[in-house]
């Protein structure tokens, strides 16, 4: 039973119940219980909690807490159990908390706290006059005096033009607030409605029609804004139609016109994008889930379950400020959705966030912290609120001011839309004399997105991009180029460059000196997510990021690194792998082994199961520096890397208690000259070298072409770079010998580096008076280093720890060398015939015949040398022969081609 004033239709009553807020709660009846018999109150999203007696009104614990209890939120359980069940213990509890609450507060005494902020005021009108309504005939006279009173006054203070939050949603909520108030207490003489009615629809209308763009969005920055104004716009069509159908007509058209961006900023996973105060949750699972009929919305809320998929993949919003790529809508929840950001069209819930980007594929692979609620003396809440948690600049260790009313600042000044590749460009000028243009271009055929920053300015700055990535991304840094993984399976290769000096770290879940590296999932909630930080320095600084989704540069690995590697974190992060010493004995020994070259993009650790056995700690450590290695140096003469692997090979010394003459340095060709560049520059006490190299900057440009790595470490491949190159290793051998390291050095004879590397190295440790010992193999070559410098490594290697040699996989092959001298091919009719003459010992043969370049018939490996192979069509013919001996050794050739009529 509900108090149905006389001037009040059944139908224009229920109108207004229908317009007034319900129970925040879905189980709204236990949480009214617990009210009523526990003194408990559920009030997401901060749980249960419970006061001694009745509501604990100077609980401050933050402000959007502060607006849940002031607000009266409480009292929607209360109402909504009671038209439930019509217990009147519900009305009883919710009079009781409302005469505590109103004996306590007044305008007077409380202005400026958020027992009367401008929403919270309005939030506490409709929940107090739906308590009144349906508490009327239930409460006595006094109390209904008692809350009238309270109404009107409130009334009057939201009509106050001192008090109206304008042109914000806040303003919206209080006119609708005194609407509703108007309407129910319209008796055609109360001058007093009548003017709040008008008052409240004349605000309205200037509210609506100017909060939006002319694209069709609201400007205080939040999809979930958006879509709450539009939602109310709805809800109020029915009421402008009775006071002005031309008005109405208007509002329809304007809601209709809301509808696109509602549908297109929907993620694929069907969740509203964490931007501004709008926190990353599901829209069918919020008020807005069935705010629109139409097919295409249904799609996009549903994740593709149910609906039409709208027509356009590339959606730009230009004045609004907002670009959306996506692959294909009819991927689904499996998409790709890139959303950029040039926004700040209003003050109200603007975060720091200047042309920020996000991008889902699959899942949320770079996104930002999102909202923390409205407590601004929290850290966390700044932090969410600043530059630093969005995907953007900061100048000098400084990002921008939540607002400054520079709303022309930002903007989008161009775009393009086709099939395949589609971008914008945003500006922001926000900064003091510096000015950020960032063009997000999507390239739809490769799945792939380019973001170029053009950072201007007539002074020198250090600038930072920032990008955050989700929690549940594992993120493996190598250099410019950064790895994603989820669940080991990599999702992303992100690349830098840039026409300024750069260096990129992460940051992962700090609190000091500055809040960084965090997400909220739902405000006042926080975990803890990786930033990556890419610092810059100059005036003008160009910086192109791209985010690959397919078509990796690095291959792809059986396991993801992080079951491997670990990272040490110094000037620059070095990947490593760390073995402790498996024998008390041998656990004050250290060995450190370096890489080879390896092809471009491909980063390996050497000699792991040649070292497996091995007894003492072994520290494998990686060189993914550049696109194809560093010799563990430094980019553009930096030394950095350097500086950075030194301080690891120290940080495991002293972890472990290790001496520096019990540490050895080992490594084959880039490695071996890296092992003898540390090991002497560092003192430690023994190096074991295999086939190094000695003048790098001759064998990069001259020998080898690998202008890449040149152009990495010395900053250009012209002679003077080749110079420099060549002498880095003979300066350290400048160095006092006195305390040098055991050097061990193997080559092959027949390895190029023998005569260019290697003996003139020699001849120069020598005459220093290093101790140096060289072991010369007869007949090998430097592709034949990986079979036979395994067998000398493990062998000095246990001759440092004084482990006895087993003969056999320590000693190195005295047998002849493998090696293809010739493989004749013939054809007697449809018969091929293969021979194969090779040098070696305990060979095995495999072979492939092919025809037409395309292979015919494997034969698998086994010790015979011919073949004979029929044949049954013409064409031509050849084999590829495989050989591989005793150690494991193998090697390939063709045959010449003949031709089978």
């Amino acid at each position: 039973m509900i108090f149905n004033p006389s001037n009040l239709s059944t139908d224009r009553l229920d109108a207004i119940l229908g317009a007034l807020p319900k129970s925040r709660n879905k189980d709204y009846l236990l949480a009214a219980n617990n009210i009523v018999d526990k003194n408990s109150y559920t009030l997401p999203p901060f749980g249960v909690v419970k006061f001694s007696k009745l509501i604990d009104w100077n609980d401050n614990r933050s402000r959007s807490f502060e607006r849940l209890i002031h607000g009266f939120t409480f009292l929607g359980c209360l109402t909504d159990a009671y038209k439930e069940t019509l217990d009147l213990k519900y009305i009883n509890k919710g009079m009781e908390l409302i005469s505590d609450w109103l004996g306590k507060h007044s305008y007077q005494l409380n202005k400026g706290t958020m027992a009367y902020h401008d929403e919270t005021t309005a939030l506490r009108l409709q929940y107090l006059l739906k308590f009144y309504i349906y508490a009327w005939n239930f409460i006595t006279e006094s109390d209904r005096e008692k809350i009238e009173t309270r109404m009107w006054e409130t009334a009057g203070l939201l009509s106050e033009e001192h008090f109206h939050a304008t042109n914000t949603n806040h303003g919206m909520f209080q006119d609708i607030s005194l609407l509703l108030f108007g309407f129910y207490f319209d008796n055609g003489k109360n001058t007093l409605s009548k003017r709040y009615i008008n008052l409240a629809v004349n605000r309205l209308k200037e509210y609506f029609f100017s909060v939006f763009t002319e694209d069709g969005v609201h400007k205080e920055q939040s999809p979930n804004y958006h879509m709450m104004v539009a939602l109310n716009i709805k809800k109020l069509v029915s009421w402008m139609e009775e006071i002005d159908p031309r008005i109405s007509e208007d509002f329809v058209r304007l809601f209709d016109k809301s509808e696109e961006y509602s549908t297109y900023i929907i993620r694929p996973d069907g969740k509203f994008p964490p931007m501004c105060d709008t926190e990353s949750i599901p829209v069918n699972a919020s008020s807005y889930g069935s705010l629109y009929t139409s097919e295409t919305y249904r799609f996009a809320v549903s994740s593709g379950k149910t609906g039409k998929a709208p027509n356009e993949n590339v959606k730009v919003f230009p004045e609004a400020g907002y670009a959306i790529f996506r692959d294909d809508w009819m991927k689904k929840e499996k998409a790709t959705y890139v959303l950029f950001s040039a926004a700040y069209n209003a003050n109200y819930h603007k975060h720091s966030d200047d042309l920020n980007l996000t991008i889902y594929s699959g899942g949320e692979i770079i996104t930002e912290a999102g909202p923390n609620g409205y407590n601004y003396q929290d850290p966390y809440t700044k932090y969410a609120y600043s530059s630093f948690a969005h995907n953007t600049l900061i100048v000098d260790g400084k990002g921008l001011p939540r607002t400054d009313g520079k709303f022309d600042s930002v903007y989008f000044s161009d775009y393009n839309v086709s099939e395949d590749i589609s971008e914008v460009t945003g500006v922001n000028k926000r900064f003091e004399n510096v000015e950020h243009q960032r063009n997000v271009k999507y390239q739809r055929s490769n799945n792939s997105i380019f973001v170029n920053d053009e950072i201007m300015s007539d002074k020198k700055h250090a600038y930072k991009l920032l990008w955050h990535v989700a929690p549940d991304v594992q993120v493996h840094l190598r250099d410019r180029m950064i790895e994603l993984f989820r669940n080991d399976e990599k999702v992303m290769e992100i690349e830098v460059s840039a026409n300024a000096p750069f260096s990129i770290r992460t940051v992962k879940g700090q609190t000091l000196p500055i809040v960084l590296g965090w997400k909220f999932p739902k405000m006042e909630a926080k975990e803890m997510l990786t930033t990556i930080e890419v610092d810059l320095s100059g005036e003008n600084v160009s910086c192109t990021t791209e985010f690959r989704l397919t078509d990796f540069k690095i291959p792809k690995r059986d396991k993801a690194p992080f079951a491997l590697e670990k990272e040490f974190k110094s000037l620059r992060s070095v990947r490593y792998h760390f073995e402790p010493a498996a024998s008390e004995k041998h656990k004050d020994q250290l060995f450190v082994v370096f890489s080879a070259l390896g092809t471009r993009y491909s980063y390996l650790y050497n000699y792991m199961s040649t070292l497996k056995d091995i007894p003492a700690n072994k520290l494998f450590i990686l060189d993914d520096f550049g696109d194809q290695g560093s010799y563990y140096l430094g980019k553009n003469r930096d030394y950095s890397i350097e500086t950075s692997v030194v301080s690891l090979i120290h940080y495991i010394m002293r972890q472990n208690k290790i001496n520096a003459e019990n540490v050895t340095t080992m490594g084959s060709s880039k490695g071996g000259y890296t092992a003898l560049y540390y090991g002497i520059k560092y003192y430690f006490g023994n190096v074991i070298a295999g086939a190094p190299q000695s003048k790098m900057g001759s064998f990069l440009l001259k020998e080898a072409n690998h202008p890449n790595i040149a152009q990495y470490i010395a900053g250009g491949t012209e002679e003077a770079d080749c110079l420099y190159l060549d002498d880095l290793l003979f300066k350290v051998i400048n160095q006092p010998s006195e305390f040098s390291p055991n050097l061990h050095i193997f080559v092959g004879k027949n390895d190029h580096h023998y005569q260019n590397h290697v003996m003139p190295l020699y001849n120069v440790l020598k005459d220093r008076g290093f101790k140096v010992d060289l072991k010369v193999s007869e007949g090998v070559n430097h592709e034949e280093l990986k079979v036979y410098f395994p067998y000398y490594l493990l062998g000095k290697a246990k001759e440092i720890l004084g482990i006895e040699l087993d003969g056999k996989t320590d000693v190195l092959p005295q047998q002849s060398v493998l090696k293809i001298i010739k493989l004749p091919i013939s054809a007697d009719g449809r018969k091929i015939k293969v021979e194969s003459v090779v040098s070696g010992s305990g060979l095995k043969y495999a072979f492939y015949i092919y025809k037409d370049n395309e292979v015919l018939k494997k034969y698998s490996y086994t010790s015979e040398s011919k073949l004979e192979h029929n044949v049954d069509s013409s064409g031509v013919y050849f084999a590829r022969v495989y050989v591989r001996d005793q150690f494991g050794a193998q090697t390939a050739m063709n045959t010449t081609k003949i031709t089978i009529n």
